[in-house]
């Protein structure tokens, strides 16, 4: 059985319906896992600051290694914020898809910048110091993955891949060794005919959801069946946090923000800032350590920060640019 699976407005992908007992490997690179449990700062001039933020594409945010600097993935390498100071990379600067901040640094895929070594697309990599260097684990010169989740906490990795290889078919896997084998997953119940995102708890291995078309899915068994949290919403973006979802949707063509609670099931609309049907929320990011740090972006390069739980919000990018 085939399901059509459309990102949100963007592109269209074929989803194959297949067995959770089925495992694929994939032994490119031989992966100690040592060498990615301590992260490290990068060095003292990999990262300078700017006044002269130009951002075309956002990728991705999110805070890597437990830090405070927000870091967005853009075209043009990741660019960071904290404290009113964005700093961008002098060198690195990959156009990084399908970006998640995880604990010890963040994990990615995405293309090569120009003139580069490295084959495009750039398969699954992880970098522990902020970018300055990566390792590259799975499908180098092979899948660029645009869905892609990981837990914050966790070794655990879900993705949808569009580009089927003899070694990973099209469809849901999810892997817990930096993509060296996969596990596809049943995707019971799922009957979505658009998707925004995969979102993985921060500390639950076995949940994620997805936000699509009809409302978001969630799976507490690693995808092997999938329940709706919420029903008839068009989702732009979810994320999965340690005891929230945040949800943004489009309700009657208004950008709407939503924040669930995962024991209660409450669901309270949080305030946002105005927004236009054609500008929605693509991303959402919480700060690891302090949820009432929220950071969203939207379809068209705007950046806003709220410190205060959603509660009030200041305008830090505006169409790619820094906000006075």
């Amino acid at each position: 059985m085939k399901k059509q699976i459309l990102m949100v407005g963007l592109v269209s992908v074929m989803l194959a319906a297949c067995s959770s007992n089925e495992k694929t490997e994939h032994n490119e690179h031989k992966v100690d896992k040592a060498t990615q449990e301590n992260p490290s700062s990068p060095s003292k001039d990999f990262y300078k600051e700017t006044t002269d933020v130009q951002v075309s594409h956002i990728h991705g945010l999110g805070y890597p290694s437990s830090g405070d600097a927000l870091m967005l993935a853009t075209h043009r390498g990741p660019v960071t914020y904290e404290n009113g100071v964005w700093k961008e990379t002098t060198g690195e600067k990959h156009d990084y898809m399908g970006f998640q901040a995880v604990a010890d640094g963040f994990v990615s895929s995405g293309h090569p910048e120009p003139g580069s070594d490295y084959k495009n697309p750039l398969g699954l990599l992880k970098s522990t110091n902020a970018g300055e260097t990566f390792e590259q684990y799975a499908f180098e010169g092979e899948i660029d993955f645009h869905y892609l989740a990981a837990g914050y906490n966790t070794d655990r990795i879900y993705v949808f891949n569009e580009m089927p290889t003899k070694k990973l078919g099209n469809g849901f896997y999810y892997s817990d060794d930096l993509g060296q084998a996969w596990t596809a997953m049943e995707m019971g119940g799922f009957e979505a005919n658009m998707m925004s995102n995969i979102t993985a708890h921060p500390d639950e291995p076995e949940t994620i959801a997805i936000g699509t078309d009809r409302g978001l899915y969630v799976s507490k068994d690693a995808g092997k069946t999938f329940s709706l949290a919420t029903k008839g919403k068009m989702i732009t973006y979810a994320l999965l946090g340690k005891q929230h979802a945040y949800v943004a949707e489009l309700v009657d063509d208004q950008v709407q923000l939503n924040q669930i609670n995962l024991s209660s099931k409450e669901e309270k609309t949080m305030a946002t800032p105005k927004l236009k049907k054609d500008n929605a929320i693509i991303y959402i990011a919480v700060h690891p350590t302090d949820d009432k740090e929220i950071s969203i972006a939207t379809l068209q390069n705007d950046v806003y920060q709220s410190t205060d739980g959603g509660a009030t919000w200041t305008q830090i990018l505006a169409a790619g640019t820094v906000s006075n």
